[in-house]
């Protein structure tokens, strides 16, 4: 069931976050299930809300492309460490207007699963402070209601 789960965390990130493929979330996601992706947001609970979150982040960044640096499981639990690049052609997503470089975010999710493998609760903890650089910041957070 581990090696289930895993599959299931890689594909919300490679399919869902940096393909776009916001259907595939209920296949991935249960319904009734609980994330806290970001601090000072709260919890978001169900399918819609996380299509949702994740639908702000798509229409502000453009280009984001996730990748798993490290990812282990233990009984219903995943645990995966990666690294987002974001970039985006209005130039929003810079983490240096001058050198171009892309802003690059890195997080750890914890994700826990019931027994068809779908998540059930999900726990994030990434560099908001890489974000709060970024000038599509307020438009985000104003999107979220969340206090910066």
């Amino acid at each position: 069931m581990s090696e289930k789960n895993m599959l299931i965390v890689r594909r919300l990130l490679e399919e869902v976050w940096t393909q776009g493929k916001l259907s595939l979330l209920p296949d991935l996601v249960a319904e009734g299930a609980v994330a806290h992706p970001m601090p000072n947001l709260g919890a978001l609970n169900g399918v819609s809300d996380y299509q949702h979150f994740i639908a702000i982040y798509k229409g502000v960044f453009h280009h984001m492309d996730f990748s798993i640096e490290d990812q282990f499981s233990a009984g219903d639990k995943v645990a995966t460490r990666w690294i987002t690049r974001v970039h985006d052609e209005f130039g929003d997503a810079r983490q240096d207007e001058h050198s171009g470089e892309d802003l690059i975010v890195d997080g750890t999710t914890i994700t826990h699963h019931d027994g068809s493998g779908k998540i059930i609760a999900e726990w994030a903890t990434w560099d908001t402070g890489i974000l709060l650089q970024s000038a599509a910041a307020p438009q985000i957070f104003a999107q979220l209601s969340v206090k910066a």
